[in-house]
């Protein structure tokens, strides 16, 4: 009997290989910011002190899809202790390219990310125990109805946790070992996206 000798993805892994996943389909345009755009998706700031947690993007890819063009990019996260439950994301913004010089894409790119706080333009987002979410944004009813009928048949191994360590961040228990899939959950979320942005 064959084995199946395909690696197992983390959380992290699973989003790159899908991002390169729709790279490698559309051929994107790939545009480099100016500096690293920052979405805000969490805050513990009070009177005394501000504490920040952020998505950071370093490039965006030009996608069409549809006869649409998404701004599609993958973000990771960065900040203060805030950011420490999440992971990465995969975000998608629609964008109007024409006529415009590299210049004017650059900057309305970096603007547009910077105000995609709280998730409200990502199609899906990855947490630190290797668990996946969807936000209450444009995409969550699209990506939640299709992922919760089949995302357990790609789920290669549960997370485990130690309960007697609470993690300081977020006071839950310690996470010992991350949510990993099965490699072909790459393809799947790649089409799932692409349902999403039609």
């Amino acid at each position: 009997m064959a084995q199946d000798t395909e690696k197992n993805l983390n959380v992290t892994e699973l989003l790159e290989q899908t991002y390169s996943i729709l790279c490698n389909r559309h051929n994107p345009q790939k545009i480099i910011l100016p500096r690293r755009a920052r979405a805000e998706i969490a805050d513990d700031s009070d009177y005394h002190r501000t504490r920040t947690g952020y998505m950071a993007y370093k490039s965006v890819g030009l996608f069409k899809l549809n006869n649409k063009t998404w701004a599609i990019t993958k973000g990771e996260a960065a900040g203060d202790y805030p950011a420490d439950p999440y992971d990465s994301d995969i975000t998608a913004i629609e964008f109007e390219p024409h006529n415009k010089t590299d210049e004017q894409m650059q900057k309305e790119l970096y603007d547009s990310i910077q105000e995609s706080s709280y998730f409200i333009n990502s199609l899906i987002h990855s947490m630190s125990n290797g668990e996946l979410a969807t936000s209450k944004g444009k995409f969550c009813g699209c990506m939640s109805s299709i992922l919760n009928s089949s995302i357990y048949e790609f789920i290669a191994q549960m997370p485990e946790y130690h309960p007697e360590y609470l993690s300081l961040s977020t006071l839950s228990p310690f996470c010992t070992r991350q949510t990993l899939y099965k490699n072909k959950f790459a393809d799947f979320l790649a089409n799932t996206i692409e349902k999403a942005l039609l």
